[in-house]
Parts: C-alpha cells; structure tokens; sequence
C-alpha cells in the first residue's frame, strides 16, 4: 500500500516513505542548504523527544557542515537523503526522517492540522484500501485470518469496517493477525482494533509521553465499541516482519505484554518514537519524533530493539506456522471426535502444503 503525505501527516505514528520518486527534483543553492539546516536543528532542538540526543545531532552535522560535506550537494533529494542518514546515524531513530518536496502545498507541520481538503483525501484514501483491512477469511479447522496493513485511518471513519470483520471472524476459534505489511499509524486505531481482542472492562494498553507539552497520554481498551467481540479467551497470534513499524509494533508489543497474543514471525523494524512532519522551508520538512512509548507493563518499549517474536520464524513462513500451532493448540483440547479428526485432516493438509 501506497501511502501520500497528506494521509501520512495525519497519524502520528505513521510510517516514513522514502522520498517521493515520482515527483521532480530541485536544484538547491548555498543559501537554501543553510537555511535547511538551521531549521532542521532548531525543530529537533524544540522538540525532539531527547534533549541530549537533539544537541548531539546538531554537534554532528555542523561539524559536517564547517567541513564543507554539503557544499557540492545541489540536489534537493540527495541533500534530504544525506541529513536523514547523518541524523539516524547519531540518534538511531528510524522515524526521524528530513522530506524534500517539489511540491511546497505537500510539507505541512503536523501541528497546524489537515485542511478539509486533506482530510477528505484521507477518507477517499481510507475507503479505497479499506482502511486497512485488506483481507479476511475463514482457514482450515475454523481459524479466522485478518491481514491489516495499516492502523493509519481515523476511529470514526474505519469503526463499521472493524466491526464487520470481526462479526465475520466471530465463529472461528482461533485467530491470526498479520501485521507483516503494516507501517504503523494511530494508537486510536490500535485501541479500536485491540479492544475487539479483550472484555468491556477497559484494560490499559499503552501509554505515550509528549516532550513539547509534557505530557502522558493513557491508551485502554474501549468499553463500548460495534459488533461482535472475538473476547479475552480464544487463542490469537499476531504475524510480524522486518517491516512491521511503529503502529503495527505498538499492536504487537501490546498484546504480548498482556499475554493476550503469541508474537510469529521476524523481529519488528523498531520504531517506539511518535511525532510528526515539521515545516522547514517551502520545499523541505523534518519528521521530528516528539514522544515516546511507555508500556505500563514492561515500563519501556521497543524502540531500536523490536519486538521479539515468541515464535521466531522467518517471515515469508509466518503464516503457515501460526496456522499449524493454532491448529495443534485445538487439537490438544478438542474433546469431540468428530472435531479431533477434522483438526487432524486440517494439521496434514497444512503439514502437506510445505511439501
């Protein structure tokens, strides 16, 4: 899935695309590079979620700069990809990213808010992909299947979707969540999937905390949310990648500190830093992570260091082995032998599937 910036300034977890290839590039003189690199300090120096780290990165790329690294950069991407990669060299953060634009109306600071043009891009976007529920079904020995490939969408816009997938998903009794493809998104939206996955009491998620506001920010579980909860008992597994970023990870890590999910997959890309794209000029942006997840459980998150399957596996397998431990983990408590024959068909057809 394709994601636009303006549907990306819009979730503060969102995941960073790569420099917009199809848009033409900019030839930058000295006096822009400058102008850049000024901005860019200063916005990290306000706001970014470290203090300490922000002036070891300004140290860092003034030293670049007084050794003359940037003066013969005049293309406006290159120079963009140059100062993301000196920046994540000091701060090893995988969201801090600097954008070039051609277009100036696409670099927009996330604080000023979408305009009502944006927003309704948004909701074109999100009813296009479906607000990410990109696929669900029903597998062998009555497994439910959900693939989400992004947790980017408002609550309010993808609520009936969520709710008739797990209307449809409600009967199975085992479920498998693949979050391999998801770049991330909103923690509203992973509140409003994650609490399908728990009882009405609210159970507190995650936390967020805001260096600019100095602020908290608590994540529960819904009380009150549409259709049909798959509940706190029945068995599910979260399929994880190389590429499952922030959002997604946020989702993961969640339910496997609560012991609500069992992680299948590769290591996550870790990405536990919220924020958003600040303006620095016409053409150029920072994406300045600004806050940090603090799970109430393990008091910490996953930033740099992922989140760590419970079933490590490589990912392209991730699918096939969550089916097949579902599918053991019912057969283990299957007590009818009409189900336990029909369990053990499900098991050889899968086991036969690798061969």
């Amino acid at each position: 899935m394709r994601w636009t910036l303006a549907f990306a300034a819009l979730c503060i977890g969102a995941p960073l695309v790569a420099q917009d290839r199809d848009q033409p590039d900019r030839t930058i003189d000295a006096a822009e590079r400058r102008a850049v690199i000024d901005g860019v300090i200063d916005r990290l120096k306000q706001a970014y979620v470290f203090p300490d780290t922000a002036l070891a990165m300004e140290r860092a790329i003034r030293a670049r700069q007084r050794r003359g690294e940037y003066d013969r950069i005049t293309s406006g991407r290159v120079f963009a990809e140059s100062l993301t990669a000196h920046l994540q060299a000091v701060s090893r953060d995988r969201h801090l990213r600097v954008r070039h634009s051609f277009d100036p109306q696409t670099i927009r600071s996330v604080d000023a808010g979408p305009d009502s043009a944006l927003r309704e891009q948004a909701r074109t976007f999100g009813a296009r992909v479906n607000y990410g529920f990109e696929r669900v079904e029903r597998l062998a020995g009555n497994v439910g299947y959900l693939e989400l490939r992004s947790f980017g969408f408002e609550v309010d816009d993808m609520r009936d979707v969520a709710a008739a997938a797990f209307a449809f998903l409600g009967n199975t009794d085992a479920l498998i969540i693949d979050v391999r493809r998801n770049g991330g998104g909103s923690p509203h939206m992973v509140a409003q999937v994650s609490s399908y996955l728990f009882g009405p009491d609210s159970v507190h998620l995650n936390s967020l905390y805001w260096r600019p506001r100095n602020r908290t920010d608590d994540f529960y579980t819904h009380r009150d949310i549409p259709g049909t909860r798959y509940g706190p008992i029945k068995p599910v597994y979260v399929l994880t990648s190389r590429n499952t970023f922030s959002g997604a990870e946020e989702f993961a890590y969640n339910l496997q500190a609560l012991k609500r999910a069992t992680i299948v997959g590769d290591t996550t890309g870790g990405g536990a830093h919220p924020g958003g794209m600040q303006r620095v000029t016409d053409h150029f942006g920072v994406w300045v992570p600004t806050g940090r997840a603090i799970n109430p459980i393990t008091k910490t998150n996953w930033e740099r260091v992922g989140v760590r399957p419970d079933v490590p596996v490589g990912s392209d397998n991730a699918l096939r082995t969550a089916h097949l431990t579902a599918l053991r983990g019912l057969r283990a408590h299957a007590t009818d032998p009409e189900r336990q024959q029909a369990l053990d068909r499900a098991i050889a057809d899968v086991e036969r599937d690798r061969d």
